[in-house]
């Protein structure tokens, strides 16, 4: 079918004299048009592009973008979505865990009144939940086992 549209385009431009169109040049184009819209209907309205992800895109792509490219396939949509940003507001039964292989750990929390500023805190195995700022979340240490590295 594309075939024949780009022939019937070029006969409607060989066949073109200015402003007095033969019937045969305007025959050619109304099957032009004609072609055209089903060509539009077959492909969609989105035109040649595609959406799916296939093999050659993979293998040209490096870095970040084969990264997002090979999530894509297996059907992850944001490959850089981090889970936390989803988590619930800490509260004091129902604290945020805070995973260590060690005893204690440091935590951060941003002030609410000013986010460029950053409030320090620490964990510790055994203890209640603990506030770092007025307002703030709750936090408690969740004892990991050990991994068996040097840190």
């Amino acid at each position: 079918m594309a075939s024949r549209c780009l022939r019937l385009a070029a006969l409607v431009r060989a066949s073109w004299t200015g402003p007095a169109v033969s019937s045969s040049a305007a025959q050619t184009q109304t099957s032009l048009v004609a072609c055209s819209y089903k060509l539009s209907q077959a492909w969609g309205s989105a035109g040649f592009a595609s959406t799916a992800v296939t093999d050659p895109d993979i293998e040209h792509a490096t870095g970040p973008e084969r990264e997002e490219l090979e999530a894509k396939a297996k059907g992850v949509e944001n490959p850089w979505h981090e889970a936390w940003l989803d988590a619930p507001f800490g509260t004091e039964t129902n604290p945020v865990e805070v995973t260590s292989e060690f005893s204690e750990r440091i935590v951060g929390v941003a002030d609410p009144d000013d986010d460029s500023l950053v409030w320090w805190g620490t964990v510790e195995e055994g203890q209640p939940p603990k506030q770092i700022i007025e307002g703030g979340e709750f936090f408690v240490l969740k004892r990991l086992p050990s991994s068996g590295g040097h840190h």
